[in-house]
């Protein structure tokens, strides 16, 4: 496992655990920063665009399926946001 998946994949377990609850998780909050630290990773080369968007995307829609359209708004403006400030892993492959 790289560097960034071992940064990310614990970001993206606590969006899918806010499946469990159906408001009051800070869900929006959560997936924000997942997506921004993801942005951060692919402007800096770590991460893949398509392919940790699209993870985050159906992550987000197990967590709360009733506001897909939402949550990929939340997905593409915090990764773009997240790209423009590259996030170095340093000392790390």
């Amino acid at each position: 496992m790289s560097s960034a998946e071992q940064l990310i994949d614990p970001l993206i377990v606590v969006v899918a655990q806010c499946a469990a609850v159906a408001e009051g998780a800070g869900f929006s909050e959560k997936l924000n920063r997942a997506a921004y630290t993801a942005g951060g990773l692919v402007g800096a080369g770590h991460l893949d665009h398509t392919t940790i968007r699209n993870r985050l995307v159906r992550v987000a829609h197990y967590a709360r399926p009733w506001q897909q359209a939402r949550n990929e708004k939340i997905v593409d403006d915090a990764l773009a946001v997240g790209s423009v400030r590259p996030l170095h892993l340093k000392g790390r492959p």
